[in-house]
């Protein structure tokens, strides 16, 4: 009878903004419809009807009728809710998606209707198909509920009684006969009829729609009681929750694994099953993986559950969703970034579907809302977590993102209204049990979860450990080499670094051993290539990082082999472990081993800890970017570029993601999601067949991309209810849309941005650009074009000549051709933006100076693109001016907000641009947009630029002087530790092993099992329990400080002032204490080498700091910043460096800095260390002060002697050393003890340098050595003292090294020509005057060389012995040769890992000639007293003629000269210097006779004493010549000897001609010529250089010639 009643079928849309009705529909049994918006009307269609159907009628239509119809005038039938009661069954039902109709249609309230009767009239049939019992249990269950009641009263159908007896009777043997079934039917009774249908169907695949979920969250509990929770004693749970049983099902194994006899596995994977929150710790290769796949498996056919399982490694989760497919298992799923999007696509739609039970992700995940969202429409039955020790500080491999893993778990079961929580499974290889407690108490605080521990205290009986040490590499390998041909089996070798791994397999291949290589950096089919070869027993050897054999089952390796030891005991039984995984073989694991290995471990800890000062660098970036508005959406890489990092390092983007996590911990930022949304609400199109119309007659889709356009508009429109509720998470997000609709998110978000453009989608302003008040659109506009020129030139290089650029080199080469604003900066801004566009492709290592460029796209191409752009970018710069007109405020940065479409439309309208080569199209908008934000016009947010931007970040904390505090970074801080005591303890365990092998597994045993501080208390007592908490070796440590005084380890060892200066007096080991200091901040200080920069004063000093340091520590210092204060400010400037072009350039550079217009990266540093800091000038320091005020947390380190400053002509003074202690509140520390000089030496120069006035230390230097030495003090009357000097010199026996120091170069010459005239060898420190070391014939010989035959910036090994070869041949008799080599020399014993053409020419171009004279005892060195600073002799012989003092500098010139002395001071002078001085300790003499001037001299001719222009035509004969080559001498021409014949080849310059004549008249002529250097020289004023001669005259009066003859004679 009731089904004769009439229904009508209704559907309503509200508008979101004021929920008042916007539309109705209706239609009735008999076909008639209405439409309308009018509620009177409405009524008055509905009002015969007896029951009202529609799809959630009850509340959602209802709640906005109810002020117009009497809830009593119908009944009320709603489709949505016995949608899945009747069609549970995958793949539902056609017309409903979700709890939502499906419809191609936007906003029609009839359309909707009609399909509410279609599927009404569907589900009436379901229902009658359905069994009477089953009819009768929904029914009983349903009936009282008015979502439910219309339709049983409908179809007459009334609720009887309802006992447990019924539903067991039905379902027999698919629930627990067990389950309290009555308690269910009183409490749940809802939740029961949905968790049964499911049941029904019988259908693996099928799922509980998420509405339900959200709506009816105890369906999980129901579920769980009816299926997961088992009473072991009925028929289901006997078959179905039997692990056992279940084990051989799907895996096909008989049993479980047993360890000792004990059933671990089996307990774990049961517990598990039981619902329990477990951690468990197997040995590798202890079957962890079938501990939760099973369960995974089983919970996914019970309850349709989904197990997430957490890796923190990509490659990992494909081999185990690999292993599981091989075993016919595909219930497994991966979503990661190595997936495409079609895969991706692939993956997201089965887990949606239900079709996978296993989910595997990384923590970076869990940030995405398309995971978010899947997690949210499944019934997530357990959280898996592998690797659980990053969990802890404690733990081997900390990672802060894990932390977050809580939180979202949490956060999923609070949106998921869960009663309980959702149980997790922890899994370790090796856990001590500060780790256990610590990851025990992670979940108890987050989550109120009680972890039960399953863990094994078995050993791994069928292995056998070994450690041999090897003191060399060659040893090592030898070793290695042995091993694997007497085992003759798989053999993994483990070593700690990439380049290792690919070194040592070629060598093993070279010596007929089958090997390949396996690491991080490889391509990743290369990867799995050489693993499929090693797994397949293809090759015999795999060489390996620490990541390769996770999950990874090759149960016949016999051998494992650490060539290089691993950073802590977890990580090498873990993979020591990899060996022997079957049971029956005896494997051996070994070691070579020695303590270098540990400190390797050091430093590779060091340079990729994230310190705090890191942190808070990080910190102050993102508060730098969040000025203007607190939240940004920015890449990792401009935020490690903002912090001044070096973004060529390694892992640069995961450094900062980890820094921003740590400050997410903290409360400082919250990451939000990274993609702009795009809403159902701009949709501008009733349905999809309007969609679909445009669309086909749109010009600006290719055809490809219609289709995919049609998707996305069609996806849209079915999501448009949730995107009206404003859901943040609605459906059509990008990354939602791109996920599920499998197309590259850039594709989606160029086909939206060009639907907003044809008018099927609304224009909103989605996007901010930011600019600055201060700005002007003509100042913006000045900077476009300096951009634009710079790019033209750039690209026309590129184009001439692909591949290798030095971009200093191209910086000035720039600058000298008239582009103005050309710098490094800037150039690498460009290549950033066409490498982002795909213009270029860098290959090879791009450094922060060089770069190898390959252009993508044809040169015509690019210019169009480029031409279009530029008058695209002056117009968004006008328009958006124009814009920012209309924001109010006063803030630094005005807001300006737009949308592509609106710019694209008034750049259209703008009837002046008409230079346009192309078509406008919106890429091109966008294109010119992400340029003006790259060269720093603008800044831009949100809108479809995501492509660029990877994270949103918003800042909690707005106050700027809010610091990350020690506090905040104590949980890393404490990892950081553990990683130091982890490598110390792997190193004790190598020692123990090789003197007792028992008492090294008892070592490993009780590391594991004792508490860890017993531990430390029982293996590092006394000494060792300082040693364990240093980041260096014993021994290491010993060598970096026991040879220190307590002074100057009291300055090593602080690092607590921010500001430090060193007073040292001569001889106090300066040098020693810096290179110590250095070592100490890389190592105990832990101070990165891109972090430290050292500067000098000189190229000599800079070498010689290196080479000490690299002595100390080893290669790791090679990468360390050592400049000299103009090297670093030309590499700031972005131009290669030399001496001659250096007077601004340290002041350029300061300004630069204060004007923000140098990279953050290139001054951002942790610690500056200043050598001879009493030599600074105001430029010099103003460039100190320039970085302080860039970096805020920066120390300085100055060291030098106030007492030493010997150059205030060129503006030094030791005032900017005491500004730093006055002004910067600077610790100051005295070195006093002198190393150097004999007591009596020490006392002398202590009573004169009481003479100077101004000083900053007042305490006299200590002499170390108590014994005597020779201090003597000869007087004179003469005014020539070359003579008496050396006749002194030769009277004396010395021993060692003597040392004659003048104060002019002229006397040095002199003397130099008497020793030589005495047949003592002497050599004369003398610099190139008036040209670069560059320009000497043989070190242009040599880079000519270089250059032609190094095709990259960097030179190979080959190339470079060829040039020293060819150097060598070429000029075997050149004077010069032998400091060539020297030079040569160093500069390998600086750049022995990488020779870069760049870095040699500045090596020359910054050198000075006296830096290489090497040291030999068997020359009498002579120089001036300003060369001989920095130097020491044993013996000093002092010549101070018409010497009086001016002033402290002259006073400080003469101290330097006493304190070179090391054994015997010989003073010679002829003023009263010393009279006031105490003679105790002098032996003095007077000497009444007066000495002529000298019978000899020696001129070096300059460019200015030559004719220059002469040289030109006599380039033939100037290339035949060496220095040092005899040369004849006639009437002010120079001539050579060539195969017999005289050439004419120079002429000395009028100017010299005159002098000579002055010497004529005083008795002189010329007795010799010989050429001092060939040189190189240009005429500013011509192109081509000109090779040329300076030669050396020896002169000797006639009358001491003709007595030379005679005596002859």
């Amino acid at each position: 009878m009731m089904e004769k009643k009439k229904i009508v079928f209704i559907d309503s849309e509200i508008s979101p903004a004021d929920h008042k009705i916007k539309d109705l529909g209706a239609v009735k049994e008999n076909g008639s419809v209405f439409h309308s918006p009018d509620i009177h009307s409405f009524i008055n269609f509905i009002k015969d009807g007896y029951f009202l159907c529609g799809h959630n009628i009850v509340h959602h239509d209802l709640k906005y009728l109810a002020g117009h119809i009497s809830a009593d005038s119908f009944e009320y039938i709603d489709t949505l809710y016995f949608s899945p009661l009747l069609f549970p069954k995958k793949p539902y039902h056609r017309l409903v998606k979700n709890d939502k109709l499906q419809n191609d249609e936007l906003n029609n309230p009839l359309n909707d209707s009609i399909k509410a009767r279609d599927l009404f009239y569907e589900e009436l049939q379901a229902f009658r198909t359905l069994p009477n019992c089953l009819k009768h249990i929904f029914c009983a269950l349903l009936y009282p509920f008015p979502e439910f009641q219309g339709f049983f009263k409908y179809i007459g159908y009334k609720p009887y009684p309802l006992t447990d007896y019924h539903i067991r009777n039905v379902f027999s043997g698919k629930i627990c006969d067990n389950a309290d079934i009555g308690s269910l039917i009183k409490q749940y009774p809802v939740e029961l009829a949905y968790v049964l249908a499911l049941i029904y169907c019988d259908d693996a695949d099928s799922i509980t729609p998420p509405w339900i979920l959200r709506n009816y969250p105890n369906v999980i509990n129901v579920n769980k009681i009816l299926r997961q929770i088992s009473c072991e004693k009925c028929s289901y749970c006997k078959e179905k929750r039997d692990a056992k049983k279940q084990l051989n099902r799907i895996f096909g194994f008989p049993d479980f694994r047993t360890y000792d006899g004990e059933p671990l596995q089996q307990k774990a994977a049961e517990a598990a099953l039981h619902g329990e929150s477990i951690l468990t710790i197997f040995p590798t290769g202890g079957g962890k993986s079938v501990t939760f796949q099973l369960p995974a498996i089983m919970e996914g056919e019970a309850v349709h559950g989904l197990t997430v399982v957490i890796v923190p490694l990509q490659s990992l989760m494909k081999d185990q969703v690999d292993n599981l497919e091989e075993k016919g298992i595909t219930d497994a799923v991966t979503i990661n970034g190595l997936l495409s999007p079609i895969e991706r696509q692939e993956a997201v739609e089965r887990v949606r579907s239900g079709k996978a039970a296993l989910l595997y992700i990384s923590p970076e995940q869990l940030r995405s809302a398309t995971i978010e969202n899947l997690l949210l429409s499944r019934n997530v039955v357990r959280f898996v977590i592998d690797e659980a020790h990053c969990f802890s500080a404690w733990g081997q491999d900390f990672r802060v993102d894990y932390l977050y893993i809580g939180d979202f778990i949490k956060k999923l079961q609070n949106s998921k209204l869960l009663s309980s929580p959702i149980p997790v499974s922890c899994f370790t290889a090796t856990a001590k049990q500060k780790v256990i407690s610590d990851i025990k108490d992670y979940f108890k605080n987050k989550i109120g979860l009680d972890l039960k521990v399953y863990a094994t205290a078995a050993e791994r009986s069928n292995l056998r450990y070994r450690v041999i040490f090897a003191e060399t590499e060659d040893e090592k390998y030898n070793h290695l080499r042995s091993l694997i041909t007497s085992h003759n089996c798989p053999t993994i070798v483990y070593v700690s670094r990439t380049r290792r791994a690919q070194e040592l397999a070629l060598r093993l291949q070279r010596d007929g051993i089958s090997a390949l290589p396996f690491h991080g950096k490889m391509e990743t089919m290369e990867k799995v290539a050489n693993q499929e070869s090693f797994l397949k027993n293809e090759v015999q050897c795999i060489i390996a990082t620490s990541a390769f054999g996770m999950g990874v089952d090759k149960k016949d390796v016999r051998l494992v082999v650490h060539f290089d030891i691993s950073d802590s005991l977890e990580n090498y039984v873990q993979e020591s472990g990899r060996a022997g995984r079957d049971p029956s073989i005896q494997a051996d694991c070994c070691v070579l081993f020695n303590n270098d290995d540990l400190d390797k471990h050091f430093i590779l800890l060091n340079q990729t800890k994230l310190s705090i000062g890191d942190i808070q660098q990080i910190w102050k970036a993102i508060k730098d970017l969040t000025k203007a508005r607190s939240t940004i959406q920015c890449s990792a890489l401009e935020i490690a570029r903002q912090a001044g990092w070096d973004d060529t390092v390694n892992d640069i983007e995961t450094r900062v993601r980890t820094a921003i996590s740590a400050l997410e911990t903290a409360g400082y930022v919250k990451r939000g999601r990274n993609v702009p949304h795009v809403y159902a609400t701009g949709i501008l199109v009733k349905n999809m067949s309007d969609a679909a119309e445009i669309l086909e007659k749109s010009s600006l889709f290719e055809e490809h991309d219609k289709e995919s356009a049609k998707r996305i508009i069609k996806s849209l429109i079915s999501a448009r209810s949730i995107a009206e509720a404003g859901n943040d998470d609605a459906e059509s997000r990008v990354d939602y849309i791109a996920d599920n609709l499998g197309l590259d998110k850039r594709i989606v978000i160029r086909l939206v941005n060009t639907m907003q453009q044809i008018g099927l989608l609304a224009d909103t302003k989605d996007m901010s650009a930011y600019i600055r008040r201060s700005d002007t659109e003509n100042k913006i506009q000045q900077n476009l074009v300096r951009f634009l020129r710079l790019e033209r030139y750039i690209a026309e290089k590129m184009y001439k000549q692909t591949g290798d650029y030095d971009l200093k080199s191209l910086n000035e080469q720039a600058a000298n051709d008239g582009i103005t604003g050309a710098t490094v900066k800037n150039i690498r801004t460009i290549i950033y933006y066409w490498t982002i566009k795909g213009y270029i492709k860098k290959t090879g290592r791009f450094t922060q100076n060089r770069v190898s460029l390959c252009p993508l796209c044809a040169e015509n191409d690019f210019k169009r693109r480029s031409e279009n752009r530029a008058e695209i970018c002056k117009f968004l710069i006008s328009e958006l001016f124009r814009l920012s007109q209309e924001t109010q405020g006063r803030s630094e940065n005005i807001p300006v907000t737009f949308s592509l479409i609106g710019l694209l439309k008034a750049f259209q309208k703008n009837t002046t641009l008409i230079t346009m080569t192309a078509p406008m199209q919106l890429e091109d908008i966008e294109d010119a947009l992400l340029y003006l934000s790259k060269i720093g016009a603008l800044v831009l947010q949100g809108g479809f630029l995501v492509s660029y931007n990877g994270m949103e970040i918003t800042r909690l904390i707005p106050d700027n002087k809010i610091k990350y505090k020690a506090e905040d970074y104590r949980q890393l801080n404490e990892f950081y530790k553990q990683k130091i005591q982890q490598i110390h303890i792997v190193g004790e365990y190598a020692n123990l092993m090789v003197k007792n092998y028992k008492a090294a597994l008892q070592f490993v045993s009780d590391y594991f099992h004792m508490e860890y501080k017993h531990f430390i208390a029982k293996y590092f007592k006394g000494e060792k329990a300082a040693e364990i908490e240093r980041n260096i070796t014993s021994e290491k440590y010993h060598k970096l400080f026991d040879t220190l005084s307590e002074k100057q380890l009291e300055i090593i060892q602080d690092d607590a002032s921010k500001y430090i200066v060193v007073t040292a007096g001569p001889g106090s080991g300066k040098t020693r204490v810096l290179v110590h200091k250095l070592a100490a901040l890389l190592t105990l200080e832990e101070v990165k080498h891109e972090q430290l920069l050292m500067l000098t004063f000189s190229r000599a000093a800079a070498t010689e700091f290196k080479l000490r340091l690299i002595q100390l520590t080893g290669n790791a210092t090679y990468f360390v910043d050592i400049r000299t204060f103009h090297s670093y400010c030309f590499d700031l400037l972005g131009r290669p460096g030399n001496t001659q072009e250096s007077d601004t350039v340290v002041h350029d550079a300061a300004e630069m800095i204060r004007l923000g217009e140098v990279e953050q990266g290139r001054i951002a540093k942790a610690v500056i260390v200043i050598d001879e800091a009493q030599d600074m000038n105001k430029d010099d320091f103003a460039l100190i002060e320039a970085l302080i005020r860039q970096n805020e947390d920066m120390h300085v380190i100055a060291v030098g002697d106030d007492d030493q400053n010997i150059f205030a002509f060129r503006g030094s003074d030791s005032a900017y050393m005491k500004k730093l202690i006055t002004e910067y509140g600077a610790t100051q520390y005295n070195l006093l003890e002198n190393y150097r000089s004999k007591r009596n030496i020490i006392r002398f120069s202590n009573d004169f340098v009481k003479k100077i006035k101004y000083r900053l230390k007042n305490e006299e230097n200590v002499a170390v050595q108590q014994d005597e030495g020779i201090v003597s003090l000869t007087k004179y009357r003469s005014h020539n003292m070359e003579t008496p000097l050396v006749m002194q010199l030769l009277s004396h026996k010395t021993i060692g090294s003597i040392g004659i120091l003048t104060n002019t170069n002229e006397e040095a010459m002199r003397i130099v020509r008497l020793l030589k005239k005495q047949n003592r060898r002497a050599r004369l420190i003398r610099s190139l005057d008036g040209f670069r070391l560059t320009d000497l014939a043989e070190i242009r010989c040599f880079l000519d060389e270089i250059y032609k035959n190094a095709v990259t910036p960097l030179i190979p090994d080959p190339v470079w012995e060829k040039a020293k070869e060819m150097l060598q041949n070429k000029y075997a008799g050149s004077a010069c040769l032998k400091q060539c080599m020297f030079a040569l020399t160093q500069f390998e014993k600086v750049n022995s890992l990488k020779k870069y053409k760049t870095d040699l020419y500045e090596f020359f171009a910054e050198s000075k000639y006296e830096d290489f004279y090497e040291n030999n005892d068997a020359l009498i060195t002579v120089s001036t007293i300003h060369k001989a600073k920095g130097r020491e002799y044993d013996t000093v012989y002092l010549l101070l003629s018409d010497m009086y003092i001016a002033n402290d500098e002259d006073k400080r010139k003469i101290y330097v000269g006493l304190t070179r002395a090391k054994d015997q001071l010989h003073i010679h002078c002829n003023t009263d210097l010393f009279d006031d001085i105490a003679s105790d300790h002098v032996k003095i003499r007077i000497d009444n006779t007066e000495y002529g001037s000298p019978n000899e001299i020696d001129i070096s001719l300059t460019h200015r004493d030559v004719y220059l222009d002469f040289f030109k035509n006599k380039q033939n004969a100037i290339r035949n010549l060496k220095s040092g080559d005899e040369l004849l001498w006639r009437d002010g021409y120079f001539y050579s000897v060539y195969d017999g014949c005289e050439l004419l080849v120079g002429k000395i310059s009028a100017g010299m001609k005159n002098k000579l004549t002055a010497f004529t008249n005083k008795g002189y002529y010329i007795e010799q010529v010989h050429v001092r250097f060939c040189v190189y020289w240009k005429n500013k004023e011509e192109e081509n250089e000109t090779l040329i001669f300076l030669p050396e005259l020896h002169l000797i009066k006639k009358e001491y010639a003709s007595i030379s003859i005679q005596s002859n004679k």
